[in-house]
């Protein structure tokens, strides 16, 4: 029955055993209860200030404390913690309240039934720049422990009925003097246990607040501190701007964020076991969001980021995303002028921002100051020091820890736009792409090892005008990217260009282009191997042109690819069709020898070392060479333009229509494909109005090695364009020379070299060439004058072949040369102008010089030392030549000529002569360089023409040209060659013109292999008259005379003048042995007239001398017969007249003259016996009449004895008499009258007319030495 307090009463209860131990119970806890009611409150608060103070590093306060020790409830009043540096209290709270229970001492751990905290206010301070004034607090509190506890898992407690009232934050932001506040903050939790009898316990926390005044309020329920710790929380945001809360971001973020709206639905799925998982699902949205980067410029915005989340597990690194969707973005790249682009500045972090300054008037504690310090800018040391245990294994457990996997079922870009800026540039660059899209599905990181599924992609954008878009998809071991490119204008990357080409590039590019990627094997990739592979085709490249100001450099009307591959790492690129139409290229060179190519590209600044030399430094490249493979490559419509005026005459040529076409077309094949050439040519400029040449090709070409053969068909290709790469070798200026071709080409290069073989008909057309040797006059009208012309210049049946360790064969079946013309002028010096087409080295290599002074000078420089060192001093035999197993092999079948002219000018005399030969046609028969057992063979010469329009020409005989050494028999005749033309060369070397008369000449001139040249010049002068002597003429001759002693009755002069000499000899000339031959001759007419004579009749100068013994005057036979031939020369020679001189010397004939007066004595003696006795005295007659002559002379005579004049001997008589007979001056001078009239008599005896004969004053006298009596003749013209 139960027991009724009521019924029990005082005293009863104190007979109970136990009512007294209760009663001392009762009374000892109620002394506890008062003192620790009394004495807690006093002891704990100044400890709990002072520990508070230096975990926090600031002053903390408490206003007083509340204990009731039989309730168990405690209290903190008016809690403050200090500001810093003196400012207001950062936080403050009015109570702090806490109801344990008893159940806290049988569990052993915190059990309470309320704690409530009231009208908290919490200051906050934005310094700026991310600084606040609780950094100190903050890096206080998470400052690493030295001596970290053992983590033991969470505290055991139980918490009822928390909650927070009345709580206030105010955010004062100093930087834009704004003050956010949160008010009527309210937070509770109705139950929080981690106690095993409690932890399955539903919380169900609930937080609400005014911000700014904006309510929010959420809720959430979950087991925590239970087995599994599961909690669920729904959180829903509508519209939540966050701009005002955007700068207290910390500073050391890599951008800012100026703007953003946040809308979120998720739900957030706790669970602590068997292990800690959070999982979040449900929709967050980002609006508006603006971002910049450090200095404030715009660096991303966009209109709006959705993620629709399926499946987050951040503790297990999984990301399932179902869609994400990103709408309007906007990306601002740029690049300063340093080179910095502000995207790559995102992984660079900011500067740590500065420590606050410590509260006025409430100095920190040492240990509160270094971890402000700490916080702020972490000490080197900290990162110079070994890692602690706990840190190495926290990295090791990164490192090791296993990657995020994200996976995104759909995602997609809407809307987006690209800019980008670069400063580096001149002009600066700036590109926009708008419209920018991209939808992906099936997005997996990392993906699967073994069949992935491969994410895929497409998109597109504008950029300025042109389209792109792209699919694509991708899995860790392959990817494969394809774009379609519509209008892209190359001209966008004309910035970039710009930094390199000085002209302007324009154009644009259509089609598709792709990427290939496969992961390449480790081995492969430890090599260098990539994987890439780069795809194209259909692409057109259109309207490419490059500019220079408002000239076309270079233009192209369209460039197509099909079928393109190029995988990088096998370094080949394959086309399946290559098509360029309509391309345009000026090629150009300045005069100081710079290509267009090398002036479009820009100097790089203080660059010092040119292009060509830092290629050569560069180390040769061990590298695989690339290929390119093209399986149809053609190019129609093409033009190019050459102008190089870096030659000594500037070169143009212009090619239109130029069409190639090739199959399979490999740098490395070797198989020879088909291949077509066409074009046609022209020069500007010269003969421009012809039609341009035209060129065509049809044939196989082969690029490795270089191999091609076909039929090659030319007409008409203008050579003289590229006249200026003649000038440094020829001194011939090319007017006009079309060249054509129609046969077999054959080419092929090899290691040893090239080889060629020709086979078809050839033609050089329209020929017309100047000479520009120095050694031209240079006379107005003589500058560039023609110097060869013709009208073609057939080669038919042309055979050429060349090879590498062979001599060159040239074989012409048939030859033409039609309508010629050849000027052959001797200039001032006496040289012959064909002798200088070809310039000495020394002058070619002052043609090739880059400076206009180095190649005028080298020429006058080295010209004379060539020369001296190539003429020897004296003639040198003829040496043996090695026959040269190269020399090239030349064969001439049958050679024509029809209807020449060469036109022969001498400047060497004055006044100057010119002479034309003209009609000249002739052929020659087939000729060779190869010598038939050992002898040139000579061809057969055939040559006619005519001299000055009049007279006939005829060449015949034998020769070789290309035989070495020269050898030919040939013979040649001039008719009535009218002889007043040749005046200047008759007033030079005579000093009197011709007045008339005509020339006939026959020559042979012979030349053996061995430079023995024999020749023979009949001349023949028909009524040769010459003029009054020229005056002022450098010489004067007598022609007169000896045209009056040559000519015969009829005025006919018929010279022989054979020639023999060496052509080994450098200094034998056969044109000066001639003239000087008939100089000669000329000469002879006034030194020894006679001479000439005897060329007709015999005889030689002493013609021109009468003999005579001494003392006589009596004709000897001999020279009554000499006399004869006189007589029987001035018969034929009527204009000649002859004068007799008779000549005596007492000095030389006083013997002569005694004993021919000895001789007269005797004969008077005979005929003073007989007068009428006129025979002479005979020897049997002498005796006696000489001593008559004897007794009748008076002088002192040998006597006897007696007396009487002894008898003497016929010796001893003469020698008596003739040492008395006189011999005196008058008796010479009669002698010289008596010699000169017997010789008159005798030529008057002759029939030699008298008013043709004339004695001139006898010489008596002292005459020469070595004397010998006679009478002299001379000649002269009536």
């Amino acid at each position: 029955m139960p027991i009724s307090l009521r019924s029990v009463s005082f005293a009863s209860l104190r007979q109970h055993r136990w009512f007294r131990p209760a009663v001392r119970v009762l009374a000892g806890l109620i002394a506890l209860w008062l003192v620790t009611w009394l004495a807690i409150p006093p002891l704990v608060k100044g400890p709990l200030e002072r520990i508070a103070s230096e975990q926090l590093g600031r002053t903390v306060t408490i206003g007083g404390i509340d204990f009731q020790p039989w309730s168990l409830e405690f209290a903190l009043r008016d809690v403050a913690v200090a500001g810093a540096n003196g400012a207001p209290p950062q936080l403050t709270i009015g109570r702090i309240y806490a109801d344990g229970e008893l159940q806290s001492l049988l569990r052993l751990a915190p059990v309470v039934d309320a704690f409530t905290i009231e009208n908290p206010v919490l200051r906050l301070t934005h310094l700026g720049d991310g600084r606040y004034d609780v950094d100190d607090i903050i890096a206080k509190v998470t400052a690493p422990k030295n001596d970290p506890e053992p983590d033991t898992g969470p505290a055991r407690l139980a918490l009822y009925n928390l909650a927070l009232t009345g709580g206030s934050i105010d955010f004062i932001d100093n930087t834009v003097n704004e003050t956010h506040e949160v008010r009527a903050l309210a937070l509770k939790v109705p139950f929080i246990s981690t106690l095993p009898s409690q932890r399955e316990v539903k919380v169900e926390p609930h937080l609400a607040f005014t911000l700014d005044g904006s309510r929010f309020d959420s809720s959430a329920e979950g087991t925590p501190f239970a087995q599994t710790g599961k909690a669920d929380a729904q959180i829903r945001l509508d519209g939540l701007n966050l701009a005002p809360y955007l700068g207290y971001l910390p500073a050391n973020l890599p951008v800012k964020v100026l703007g953003a709206t946040l809308d979120a639905d998720v739900k957030v799925a706790f669970e602590q076991h068997p292990r800690m998982a959070v999982k979040l699902t449900g929709t967050v949205q980002a609006s508006g969001v603006r971002m910049a980067d450090r200095q404030g410029a715009d660096l991303l915005s966009y209109e709006r980021l959705k993620i629709d989340m399926a499946d987050v597990r951040p503790l297990d690194q999984v990301v399932h995303l179902q869609h994400v969707e990103l709408t309007a973005p906007v990306v601002t790249a740029t690049r300063d002028a340093s080179g910095q682009i502000n995207l790559a500045q995102l992984a660079t972090p900011a500067p740590p921002a500065q420590p606050s300054t410590p509260a006025k008037g409430k100095p920190a504690t040492p240990a509160a100051s270094a971890s402000v310090d700490t916080a702020a800018s972490p000490p080197a040391s900290a990162a110079s020091a070994p890692a602690s245990p706990a840190s190495t294994g926290k990295a090791k457990a990164k490192t090791t820890a296993p990657a995020w996997a994200v996976e995104v079922a759909t995602a997609a870009v809407r809307g987006g736009t690209l800019r980008w800026a670069d400063a580096t540039t001149r002009p600066a660059a700036a590109l926009q792409a708008t419209d920018i899209t991209l939808d992906a599905a099936d997005v997996a990181l990392p993906f699967a090892k073994e069949n992935a599924k491969p994410f895929s992609f497409k998109g597109g954008l504008n950029l300025q005008g042109s389209t792109l878009s792209f699919t694509g998809e991708a899995t860790d071991q392959k990817a494969q990217v394809n774009a379609t490119l519509n209008a892209l204008a190359l001209q966008l990357a004309a910035p970039y260009l710009a930094q390199t080409l000085e002209p302007t590039v324009t154009g644009q590019l259509s089609g598709d282009v792709g990427v290939a990627w496969q992961a390449p094997t480790p081995q492969a990739a430890q090599a260098g191997a990539t994987g890439v592979t780069l795809k194209a085709g259909p692409l057109a490249l259109e309207q490419l042109a490059v500019k220079q100001g408002k000239t076309t450099l270079a233009s192209l009307g369209k460039l197509d690819i099909a079928g393109a591959e190029v995988p990088l790492d096998a370094r080949t690129a394959t086309l399946e069709r290559l098509a360029i139409s309509q391309p345009q290229l000026a090629v150009e060179r300045g005069a100081d020898g710079r290509w267009m190519f090398e002036r479009w590209l820009k100097a790089a600044p203080g660059s010092t070392t040119a292009p060509a030399a830092t290629a050569d430094a560069a180390p040769a490249s061990t590298s695989t060479p690339w290929k390119l493979r093209v399986a149809d490559f053609s190019l129609q419509g093409g033009t190019v333009t050459l102008a190089d005026n870096a030659q000594p005459r500037p070169v143009a040529l212009d090619v239109t229509a130029l069409g190639i076409t090739a199959r399979n077309l490999a740098s490395d094949g070797s198989k020879p494909e088909a291949f077509t050439l066409t074009a046609r040519a022209a020069a500007p400029g010269k003969g421009s109005k012809a039609a341009p040449g035209k060129l065509d090709y049809q044939g196989t070409l082969a690029l490795q090695p270089l191999t091609t053969q076909g039929k090659l068909d030319a007409t008409r290709l203008p050579l003289h364009a590229l006249d200026g790469y003649l000038a440094s070798q020829l001194s011939v200026e090319l007017l006009r020379a079309d060249v054509g071709y129609r046969g077999q080409v054959a080419l092929a290069q090899t290691d040893k070299g090239v080889s060629l073989r020709l086979s078809g008909d050839a033609v050089v057309e329209d020929l017309q060439a100047n000479s520009t040797a120095a050694f031209t006059p240079k006379t107005e009208a003589q500058v560039g004058e023609e110097l060869l012309a013709w009208k073609s210049l057939n080669l038919r049946g042309l055979a050429v072949a060349t090879a590498p360790g062979t001599a060159p064969r040239v074989d012409v079946k048939e030859t033409s040369l039609v309508d010629f013309f050849a000027r052959v002028t001797i200039n001032e010096a006496g040289r012959i102008n064909l002798s200088d087409i070809a310039k000495t080295p020394a002058e070619a290599r002052a043609a090739n010089a880059a400076s206009a002074a180095a190649s005028t000078a080298a020429p006058t420089a080295s010209a004379p030392a060539s020369a001296a060192s190539a003429t020897p001093t004296a003639p040198a035999p003829a040496a043996v030549a090695q026959a040269d197993p190269l020399a090239p092999v030349v064969v001439f079948g049958p050679v024509s000529l029809v209807n020449g002219k060469v036109l022969f000018s001498d400047f060497f005399i004055k006044p100057n002569y010119s002479a034309d030969l003209s009609e000249l046609t002739g052929k020659l028969s087939a000729f060779s360089s190869e010598a038939s057992g050992g002898e040139p063979v000579l061809a057969d010469l055939e040559l006619r023409g005519r001299a000055e329009g009049s007279a006939s020409l005829e060449v015949t005989g034998k020769l070789n040209p290309l035989a070495k050494p020269l050898a030919l028999d040939i013979v040649g005749k001039v008719r009535d060659l009218e002889l007043p033309p040749l005046t200047p060369y008759s007033v030079k070397y005579a000093g009197h013109g011709i007045e008339r008369g005509k020339l006939s000449v026959d020559v042979n001139y012979k030349v053996l292999p061995n430079g023995q040249l024999t020749a023979s010049n009949r001349l023949v002068l028909n009524q040769l008259t010459f003029g009054e002597p020229v005056e002022g003429a450098p010489n004067s001759l007598p022609v007169k005379l000896a045209v009056a002693l040559l000519a015969d009755r009829q005025g006919v002069i018929d010279l022989d003048l054979p020639i023999s000499g060496s052509l080994n000899d450098p200094q034998f000339r056969i044109g000066p042995v001639i003239f000087k031959i008939i100089v000669n001759l000329i000469g002879k007419a006034l030194t020894s007239p006679f001479s000439l004579l005897a060329s007709a009749f015999g005889g030689g100068d002493e013609m021109s001398n009468v003999p005579f013994a001494p003392g006589s005057a009596t004709l000897t036979p001999e020279a009554e017969q000499n006399l004869g031939k006189v007589v029987k020369a001035l018969t034929d020679r009527p204009a000649l007249k002859i004068t007799v001189t008779g000549m005596a010397s007492l000095q030389d004939e006083r013997e002569g003259l005694q004993r021919e007066s000895l001789q007269q004595r005797v004969l008077a003696e005979k005929r003073r016996a007989n007068p009428a006795d006129t025979a002479p005295v005979s020897a049997a007659e002498y005796p006696a009449l000489l001593k008559e002559v004897y007794r009748r002379a008076d002088m002192p005579k040998p006597r006897n004895l007696v007396g009487l004049a002894k008898d003497l001997s016929v010796p001893e008589m003469e020698a008596l008499l003739l040492a008395n007979q006189p011999a005196t001056e008058a008796m010479a001078a009669d002698l010289a009258t008596q010699r000169g009239q017997a010789i008159r008599a005798y030529l008057v005896s002759q029939k030699l007319p008298v008013e043709r004969l004339f004695v001139a004053a006898p010489k008596a006298g002292k005459q020469a030495e070595k004397w010998t009596p006679r009478a002299e003749l001379s000649l002269a013209t009536q």
